[in-house]
């Protein structure tokens, strides 16, 4: 860990340092990993995507230089989000992204195959469209995979887009889907809803979590692994006291009040973080825990990010760490292509404030401002200026 931390230290002081690069890090105030991008916002309010634009995710149509690797229209350097408007939170999806303004007014961009833009249709949007619902305020919003859930001041949750399983929790049957906002059934007044790939979760003001939608592999968190079209309660005392839920593919992770971590769902990468790493997977034999399990970290989290196959946790001192699948150094722990099924920390010396997991990467901020990525780079995600992966956490650079 030692030697990897002193090839980070190494590699940043040329990036930063060396005047023929003219290479400067970039300050966020906020960050959000999406499948093969990554947006941003500036102390200024001012919205930054980066990565992959080939259904306009990054919000300006002018980013359309091709990567060389996938040869799909990307940047990889921030570009500024089109129509300014000033944000005060963003979350990057499955090839499209979200915003709320300061205003409480949700935008969203990018691809609308299933209406997950919320703006009615199913046409895309390579620039920030209004969501279609008037008279709401919103609070905070999640872009999952095919689906985008929002929660308002009144502690109301709404969502749109895809509906099978029931991810949309309106209580009508799984399938079909909505293109415009639909209100939660249930009448639970939530603080935070996190949109996953066919499930969702959220955290009401009283502190008990709830899930929705499929539940093939244990996702929703009951012990009962039926699919569900309304909001019901993750099984277990962590219920009542959870302050953060993370979603993702066929799995879930949170963490409570005493800063302890719980994960339920499949486990076929490590991802869930209990110690050992199945040796097959494969439905209907992929293992699982439908109940969530304690994961052991080494300090209290404060946060917790999770994706398709790998998990992170930002603690209270600043230390990221993550577990999971690590073919593309997704992992941050200067190696590749090692599963790891407990948490260590990424590499480097740096501690953070904020973090986010993507598809096969992820990004942080550290606590002076600058933000980091890690992982896969075929698109362009990590914003480094190139398409090379990094196993190590690299600073974004300015646009």
């Amino acid at each position: 860990m030692l030697m990897a931390a002193a090839v980070v230290a190494s590699v940043l002081a040329v990036m930063v340092t060396c005047p023929g690069l003219a290479q400067t890090p970039f300050a966020l105030q906020s960050i959000s990993a999406g499948a093969k991008h990554a947006c941003g916002i500036t102390a200024d309010h001012v919205a930054y995507c980066w990565g992959r634009n080939a259904d306009g995710e990054l919000g300006n149509p002018a980013a359309t230089t091709p990567c060389p690797e996938s040869n799909e229209a990307c940047s990889q350097k921030p570009v500024r989000v089109a129509g300014n408007l000033a944000f005060a939170s963003i979350s990057a999806g499955h090839q499209y992204t979200c915003g709320i303004t300061t205003s409480g007014a949700a935008y969203c961009w990018g691809s609308n195959s299933y209406g997950q833009l919320g703006i009615g249709g199913q046409s895309p949007s390579s620039r920030p469209a209004r969501v279609g619902i008037e008279g709401v305020t919103f609070t905070s919003i999640s872009a999952g995979f095919s689906h985008t859930c929002a929660v308002t001041t009144s502690g109301a949750a709404y969502c749109w887009g895809s509906n099978a399983g029931g991810m949309l929790g309106s209580g009508g049957p799984p399938g079909g889907g909505h293109t415009v906002p639909t209100l939660v059934a249930g009448h639970v007044v939530f603080r935070s809803v996190s949109a996953g790939y066919f499930h969702t979760c959220g955290v009401a003001r009283d502190g008990k979590t709830y899930c929705w939608g499929r539940n093939e592999q244990g996702e929703v968190g009951t012990t009962a692994r039926t699919p569900s079209s309304v909001p019901v309660r993750v099984a277990g005392d962590l219920a009542s006291r959870l302050v953060q839920a993370a979603p993702e593919f066929d799995y879930s992770c949170a963490v409570d009040a005493t800063g302890a971590v719980h994960c339920w769902g499949s486990g076929c990468y490590g991802q869930l973080g209990l110690d050992s790493i199945p040796e097959m997977c494969g439905t209907p034999a992929m293992p699982c825990s439908s109940t969530p399990a304690a994961v052991k970290t080494p300090a209290a989290i404060q946060s917790i990010s999770a994706s398709f196959s790998h998990s992170c946790a930002l603690t209270a001192t600043g230390t990221v760490l993550c577990w999971g699948d690590n073919n593309e150094g997704q992992l941050g722990n200067g190696r590749m292509g090692e599963r790891v099924a407990t948490p260590g920390p990424v590499a480097g010396s740096m501690t953070f404030r904020a973090l986010s997991v993507g598809r096969e990467f992820a990004c942080a901020i550290a606590t002076d401002g600058v933000a980091y990525c890690w992982g896969r780079n075929a698109d362009g995600q990590l914003g480094n200026g190139s398409v090379a992966q990094s196993s190590a956490p690299t600073p974004v650079l300015a646009p």
